[in-house]
């Protein structure tokens, strides 16, 4: 995954937690499923590490990754309404 850029990485983000969004919706009607839950661990897995690497990268996604070295360093780049997201 580190060879997406900023963008790329944002996007695989959305469509991982969207894909497990949807797999925690199938297992609510079919929890002993084996095949669905392997396949939510294995997003499960790939999002956690797609998230690490936009952290260590860009810097936080939400409040829960914020630590000593990236802290609040969005509010140093141009809002999304601005005009020029650093996407």
């Amino acid at each position: 995954m580190n060879k997406m850029n900023k963008k790329q990485l944002m996007r695989f983000i959305t469509e991982v937690s969207f894909a497990m969004d949807d797999i925690a919706l199938y297992l609510d009607l079919h929890p002993a499923c084996k095949q669905a839950l392997a396949s939510y661990e294995n997003y499960q897995n790939m999002r956690q590490q797609a998230v690490k690497d936009y952290t260590n990268m860009y810097g936080p996604l939400n409040k829960y990754q914020v630590n000593d070295n990236n802290y609040f360093s969005w509010v140093n780049d141009p809002w999304p309404w601005e005009g020029e997201c650093n996407c």
